[in-house]
């Protein structure tokens, strides 16, 4: 992006309260205070955490891989010793089936996902909400587990480990919060301010964090709700919860033909930029929105996690460790 709209996000970072230090987010990791976005939340949460999987509602995008030459700055940034990848890195420009924009992927050489699990997960990322995300960097897990942060000034995500859908889903809904216009961002607006004051719950522990947070995932739970003719996961309710729920219907995002189109060139939508918006070469008439039947199995996944002792500091979800807090000093 142009430094000029750097200098106008770094403007609205302070009016929203959130130092340029701190925009550098880490999903599910304990690092530093994470007040600058927002207090922690007291609304119940429902679970301890997903135990849903969101892979096969989710359709993939077939695509072609082409190697790049080069690291872009924001992969060779995460390059060396005491770094993220302190091995090797290779870039790789992923175009879909969806969007004429090509999207670079750069996976250190000792990466827990194969380049085919990357292609894969990101390409089952609903077009309309992927075409916010801007490059992918993903190394390897370290000992405190699988986890993703997310640059709220650039919108790369960051992968370590084997991340599963719904963190591709909340890292990728964290890219199109703080998408321009800066101004607008949506769990920092008074609507989002109102659901959160009117409701009682939140998803699970992580939604406590804050209300960035608590956005994030409220997505994945909408996504599924839309994958699945309205219906939440097993073991979720949607009383306690609604004004959230109603907020997300108001955003154009959220118009299921749109999301799970099949294209990123999105006609007629007002309010945020994407930094992937060239249509398709060919457009796939049949790549068209369809819900899915709810997995029974996912119901005693859901009763398992409800009957678990869970610590207030960390659980295990799916085989990743998952932290309660987030947030990493990074800007230089």
């Amino acid at each position: 992006m142009a430094g000029s709209i750097f200098s106008t996000f770094f403007l609205h970072l302070a009016i929203l309260g959130i130092s340029p230090a701190l925009a550098h987010l880490e999903h599910r990791t304990a690092v530093t205070d994470s007040a600058s976005l927002g207090p922690q939340l007291t609304l119940r949460p429902q679970a301890p955490s997903f135990a849903f999987d969101l892979t096969n509602a989710l359709p993939p995008a077939s695509s072609s891989l082409t190697p790049l030459s080069s690291l872009p700055p924001a992969c060779s940034d995460s390059v060396g010793p005491n770094n993220e990848c302190t091995s090797t890195m290779s870039a790789t420009a992923i175009t879909y089936e969806d969007c004429g924009d090509p999207f670079v992927v750069c996976r250190c050489a000792d990466a827990n996902m194969t380049m085919d699990t990357i292609v894969d997960r990101l390409g089952r990322v609903p077009v309309g909400l992927r075409r916010f995300v801007a490059n992918v960097v993903v190394s390897s897990a370290p000992l405190s587990g699988s986890h993703a942060y997310t640059n709220l000034t650039t919108g790369d995500i960051h992968m370590f480990g084997d991340t599963t859908m719904d963190v591709w889903i909340h890292e990728a809904t964290h890219t199109f919060d703080f998408s321009p216009p800066f101004d607008t961002t949506p769990s920092a607006s008074q609507g989002w301010a109102d659901a959160l004051q009117q409701d009682t719950c939140v998803p699970d522990n992580y939604s406590q964090t804050n209300r960035v947070e608590d956005f994030a995932q409220l997505s994945v739970i909408k996504i599924y709700a839309l994958l699945h003719s309205g219906n939440l996961p097993p073991g979720f309710n949607s009383t306690c919860m609604q004004n959230q729920l109603t907020f997300m219907d108001g955003l154009s995002l959220y118009n299921a033909t749109q999301l799970f189109g099949n294209t990123c060139a999105i006609q007629g939508e007002t309010g945020r930029s994407a930094w992937h918006t060239k249509p398709p070469a060919v457009l796939d008439a049949s790549r068209v929105f369809q819900t899915v039947p709810l997995d029974p199995t996912a119901t005693a996944g859901a009763a398992l996690m409800r009957s678990s002792a869970v610590s207030t500091t960390s659980m295990t979800a799916g085989g990743w460790l998952v932290a309660t807090s987030i947030f990493i000093l990074f800007w230089a």
